[in-house]
């Protein structure tokens, strides 16, 4: 009777080793995955007014680059980070102190227009 415990025992026990074997080797594996990053083809620039919303992901250890993803009205685009529009957006999301509100993230949306002042008349 004593062996026959000691036999379920074992057996058991086998059965967590091997179980164990297949997670750690798992996750050894996931370690070693290649470069992932959701922007694979991006654009230099977009119409502002077209642009809903936007997501900014910085680097990571998955994808070593900052990824810009513009939602336009029914499809997602990536934009350039090094494009002019690309900075601007890097530039108005730290301003903001990477907020996700929608109300502050809309700040950077809205495009800011040049006020020119009263004319100077030139005299000759």
């Amino acid at each position: 009777m004593a062996f026959r415990s000691l036999q379920g025992n074992m057996s058991l026990l086998l059965l967590l080793l091997v179980c164990l074997h297949f997670i750690t080797e798992n996750r050894t594996a996931a370690t070693s995955l290649r470069e992932k990053c959701e922007c694979i083809e991006e654009t230099g620039s977009v119409q502002w007014r077209k642009i809903t919303d936007y997501t900014i992901i910085p680097k990571d250890p998955l994808c070593n680059k900052v990824q810009i993803i513009l939602q336009l009205s029914g499809k997602r685009v990536c934009l350039n980070p090094e494009s002019k529009q690309g900075k601007k957006l890097q530039r108005c999301w730290k301003r903001i102190k990477f907020n996700t509100q929608k109300k502050k993230k809309k700040v950077c949306l809205t495009l800011k227009r040049k006020q020119n002042g009263p004319k100077s008349s030139k005299k000759h």
